[in-house]
């Protein structure tokens, strides 16, 4: 009889102990699960180096989130997910890219997850998109940049990327590739002052490209080129790195970049990238991207050395209307005029 209650007594405590630990394996304090891990696919046109810093960094936060980093131009990034939809079903879970418009088109076949992050309570309201269908996370503007070992003359205005010194010395990113290079030519040609004759001087001045705004940074850096149209951030680590660039905002305008981060609507795994965009806009990941290079969100952060404050840029207006109506258009010219 002794020996029937002790086995029943033991039965109760390891019932009672898998119940216990079942528990614990399947929500941790916050929510999360910390069991089996889970893979979140991140889609992105951004740095695969800093990216890829920043989640290791949310890792150590979430260490049963692994986020997968896949990583090429906003271009190539879009015709990927256009492939796969067309294919049957997106296998990103989230995307990172220089092409709002695309984000609008996205958010317009309701494709996008509207999350209300507690780290955006404060952000001001420029940087959420649609009710929270996707955010900004850090600031990012196209500005000119020049080797002061090349150049005596300072580089003023987006004009004078034509210069007569500069010939056959200056470049910019492809915006058949990049996204910060789309967005820049939408919104110089649809700018009054400059249109496409702005572009036909460049290539008469010998305008060289690359595929994207790095090898911008580190040519111009090297005085390969005298001087580029290049991301602010890129060209402003190369300077406090000690290379002899300078960076210039230019007189008529600098031309804001936005790069919103969002998450699909078909995501399997949406709760484990809601937990992405509120690291995004933790006051960590903010001085982060300070750390970086870049102008972060929150302007409590402050700044990275040798970036102008907030309120002191001047920004060329970007009509996204434009852009969306001309999208082909723009490409087609483009092609046109520089035979690419």
């Amino acid at each position: 009889m002794r020996k029937n209650n002790y086995l029943i007594l033991m039965f109760i405590i390891l019932l009672v102990t898998l119940i216990a630990c079942s528990n614990g394996e399947s929500e941790n304090a916050e929510g999360e699960s910390s069991g089996e891990e889970v893979t979140v696919k991140l889609y992105t046109s951004e740095s695969q180096d800093q990216v890829g810093a920043m989640m290791n960094e949310f890792k150590k936060e979430h260490p049963n989130i692994n986020v997968d980093i896949f990583r090429t131009g906003t271009e190539e990034v879009i015709a990927k997910l256009e492939a796969e939809r067309s294919a049957g079903g997106i296998e990103a879970d989230m995307v990172w890219i220089a092409d709002i418009d695309f984000f609008n088109s996205l958010d317009e076949e309701d494709m996008l997850e509207e999350y209300d992050s507690p780290n955006a309570e404060n952000l001001n309201e420029d940087f959420i998109y649609n009710g929270g269908k996707y955010y900004e996370v850090r600031q990012i503007f196209n500005v000119l940049a020049y080797n002061t070992a090349h150049v005596t003359e300072p580089l003023e205005s987006w004009h004078d990327l034509y210069r007569d010194d500069l010939e056959g010395r200056i470049a910019v990113a492809n915006p058949n590739y990049s996204g910060a290079a789309s967005l820049t030519l939408a919104t110089l040609v649809s700018n009054e002052e400059f249109d496409w004759d702005y572009y036909v001087s460049l290539r008469d001045n010998s305008l060289k490209f690359e595929q994207g705004n790095g090898a911008l940074a580190s040519k111009v850096a090297s005085g390969e080129y005298h001087a580029v149209s290049v991301v602010d951030f890129m060209a402003r680590n190369a300077q406090n790195e000690g290379s002899p660039v300078e960076v210039v905002w230019p007189d008529e305008g600098a031309i804001i970049i936005p790069t919103p981060v969002g998450i699909l609507e078909d995501s399997d795994v949406k709760e484990e990238a809601k937990l992405v965009i509120d690291y995004l806009l933790s006051e960590d990941a903010q001085n982060m991207f300070k750390e970086q290079g870049y102008i972060p969100v929150n302007p409590d952060v402050g700044v990275p050395e040798n970036a102008p404050s907030v309120d002191e840029i001047d920004i060329m207006p970007l009509d996204l209307d434009f852009v969306k109506e001309n999208r082909e258009e723009l490409k087609t010219e483009f092609s046109n005029i520089f035979n690419e």
